[in-house]
């Protein structure tokens, strides 16, 4: 038997899936192992209601535990309520067979319960069998990062992807059964596979769980940080976070009314420019009653002094017919620093005077004098006003964007390191909980003593090398901190918080910045949340690295300097970074292809390689997507929702082929074009259609033992050529 630390899989553990339809109700598991595999049924012709109960029972007696995907928000609410049936008919002294249509119906409620966001799960303590849920683990029940079970089968290159066989609540025949099962142990086995990519994940909330004695077996890496530094406080302070009232036990929270940004802002923050200088001022005249989209949309009239060195666009109100006077005070009510344009149309209108009859004009016709109704050109009116659509400032010939997420700016194209100049690189260290610590920042209902256990907490971390339970756990619970503190089901909400800390490490990073371009007259590249890159002279370096020393002592934060080779740049998301080493590489968004999140989407992986290869390299990306032969890096994937449908339309014959809503599919010669159903709009009852890839013809390819190589590359060449485009520029300032 391979060491328990060395194999991928844990002993007790089974992997298990539900079905529920009216007539059938199926239960699938495997061990971790994959060594034993059943799968049990109840329906018209077979009842193993005795063989799911002898298992289960087995299961909770051999302390097993119970993995799958979306269990505790589904399956295994489904089965407790199967054994508290059964001990009740037991209590009773009568025989309990479970009942496929009872099933469906409490299944039914369960989902019902999720939509409506009460959904029904059982505690932890009440789990008659402990469960592991990978959807959970995963955070897939955060909307940014919702992944079904079909799409982790195409990102983890799942030979077949199959979809529910039958609409739900169907009434299936034998036949149909048969399918359902096969179905049953398919996910099952896909999940089982999912499983070993998490090992190392389950393994790390046993560690957790063990040495700090809360559960966090289903928690994500976030909520387990955030327990762990609460677990802390509450050492200290046991009342910090809930109060228990007639009402039960209730969150403390710092709700706020309004926010005085002034107040919040640190003394340390100054400037010498009037860019930043007017920057700073905007800040401390604001006064914000909300959070969400403060930093964005802000008109010029609000804008103040800011005006002259932000971008920013010009959007149009039409008025219906031409403005009175009454309409342009109205106009210039909402918008003080707008105005109207007229704009001339091909139309013509006839013209009638303030009676409301008709203009007429005189014209000769072969010298006899006639009339006519007088014609002009329509003219639209439009009332015009300018808006910063996000909160930014032009410094040297470069746009940095602020917002709640930090801040943000990027040129676009290519730059080397030369002969003469270097590319420098700061990052803070541990930003937000820093900025936290050196300033004393902290929830106003959780006290001053908050900043010493966050402090203990961030000391603490260093007890324990990279890569151990206790300093990922800690590293998360810091950093959940922020991000917190803006939620209003959080109890560390204090938005106030959240302001002091995204503002002030905005600010306090253009403050660096703003010294590092005029003592060394470099360059801004990017700028990206805790970190900039900036392009400088070679003799100037030892003077950056000393300003960003002299920062450090005034705002109390630490810098992380990365030397790089070069930087090829699409957008502040998506770019690369060749580190001094000319070896490694940083690939950001749609160049990343190694390591990618289960959330992300996995299509066409062959063109970021190619990309990269052709970038970096010097290679001919033609000969090197031809030269490829794993055909799951060619792969692209669409999923729809139930109430739409895919299909392939043959352009012949314009016969079409129903598809399953996740659908794997490749860009070929052959095959047709894959097309979305979606349910008529509101009024209408024609169904609308849209082509998945436009111009295209695909092949499905849910079954990868049907594929072969008729692969269409000249789409593959086309995307390719797409993210190479932006780099074919050299990076350039304007004066």
């Amino acid at each position: 038997m391979t060491n328990a630390v060395e194999q991928n899989y844990i002993d007790g553990d089974w992997i298990y899936d539900l079905e529920t339809y009216p007539s059938t109700f199926t239960f699938a598991l495997s061990s971790s192992d994959g060594k034993h595999v059943r799968c049990f049924e109840v329906s018209d012709r077979i009842n193993q209601t005795t063989e799911i109960l002898n298992c289960l029972r087995w299961l909770a007696q051999k302390k097993h535990r119970m993995v799958g995907f979306n269990n505790v928000g589904f399956d295994y609410p489904v089965l407790h309520w199967i054994m508290e049936q059964a001990k009740e008919a037991k209590r009773n002294q009568v025989e309990y067979y479970i009942i496929a249509s009872e099933v469906y119906d409490i299944a039914m409620k369960q989902i019902q319960t999720a939509r409506d966001g009460f959904a029904s799960i059982v505690k932890s303590e009440d789990e008659i069998i402990p469960q592991i849920d990978l959807f959970k683990i995963n955070h897939f029940d955060n909307k940014a990062k919702a992944t079904s079970l079909k799409i982790l089968e195409f990102n983890m290159r799942s030979e077949n992807i199959e979809d529910l066989p039958f609409p739900v609540g169907k009434y299936l025949s034998n036949s149909e059964i048969d399918v359902l099962k096969h179905y049953n142990l398919h996910d099952v086995a896909e999940t089982k596979k999912f499983y070993h990519h998490n090992v190392g994940a389950i393994r790390l909330r046993e560690d957790l769980t063990n040495k700090y004695g809360f559960n966090c077996m289903n928690l994500s890496d976030t909520d387990i940080g955030t327990k762990f530094f609460m677990q802390k406080i509450e050492k200290v302070k046991p009342d910090a976070f809930y109060t228990q009232n007639s009402w039960g036990r209730q969150k403390k929270q710092t709700k706020r009314s309004k926010i005085v940004i002034k107040d919040c802002l640190f003394d340390y923050v100054k400037f010498e420019t009037d860019h930043f200088k007017a920057l700073h001022k905007w800040f401390s005249r604001q006064v914000i009653t909300e959070t969400k989209g403060v930093f964005s949309d802000i008109e010029e009239s609000n804008l103040g002094e800011l005006s002259k060195y932000c971008e920013m666009i010009t959007k149009k109100v039409k008025f219906k017919t031409k403005p009175t006077e009454k309409d342009l005070i109205l106009f210039k009510k909402e918008h003080p620093l707008g105005w109207v344009e007229e704009v001339e149309l091909k139309a013509m209108e006839i013209v009638r005077d303030e009676n409301g009859d008709i203009v007429k004009e005189e014209y000769l016709d072969n010298g006899v004098v006639k009339s006519r109704s007088k014609k002009v050109p329509k003219i639209s009116y439009y009332g015009c006003y300018n808006v910063a659509e996000t909160l930014n400032v032009v410094f040297k010939d470069f746009r940095i964007d602020l917002g709640l997420g930090g801040l943000h700016g990027a040129k676009k194209g290519t730059i080397k390191e030369s002969e003469t100049h270097s590319i420098m690189s700061y990052d803070v260290a541990s930003m937000y909980p820093n900025i936290a610590i050196a300033n004393r920042v902290y929830p106003e209902h959780l006290g001053e003593s908050f900043c010493d256990s966050y402090e203990d907490f961030y000391n603490e971390r260093k007890k324990f090398s990279k890569g151990t339970p206790e300093n990922l756990a800690i590293k998360l619970g810091l950093n959940s901190v922020y991000g917190k503190s803006n939620d209003k089901y959080s109890p560390f909400l204090d938005p106030m918080y959240t302001m002091r800390i995204t503002i002030n490490g905005q600010l306090s990073l253009c403050m660096l910045m703003e010294q590092i371009v005029l003592q060394c007259n470099a360059r801004l590249i990017m700028a990206n949340t805790d970190g900039f890159e900036f392009y400088i002279e070679k003799s100037k370096e030892d003077l950056a690295k000393s300003i960003v020393a002299d920062w450090e002592k005034t705002v109390g934060l630490q810098m992380e300097l990365v030397m790089y080779k070069a930087m090829y740049i699409r957008d502040v998301n998506n770019y690369y970074s060749v580190y001094d080493d000319n070896e490694t590489v940083k690939m950001k968004g749609a160049y990343e292809f190694q390591d990618l999140a289960w959330h992300k989407n996995f299509s066409a992986l062959i063109v970021p390689m190619a990309v990269k290869q052709a970038v970096l390299h010097g290679v001919d990306y033609k000969q090197f997507v031809k030269s490829h032969k794993d055909a799951y890096d060619f792969m692209l994937r669409v999923k729809v929702p139930r109430n739409c449908s895919l299909v392939l339309v043959d352009e012949e014959t314009e016969n079409q082929e129903s598809l399953q809503n996740v659908c794997r599919y490749y860009p070929s010669e052959q095959g047709g074009k894959l097309i979305k159903i979606m349910p008529p709009l509101e009024g209408s009852t024609e169904f609308r259609r849209m082509n998945v890839e436009s111009n295209w013809k695909v092949m499905p390819c849910n079954d990868m033992s049907k594929f072969n190589w008729n692969i269409n590359y000249e789409y593959y060449y086309q995307e390719i050529e797409k993210l190479i485009e932006p780099f074919n520029q050299q990076i350039e300032w304007s004066e």
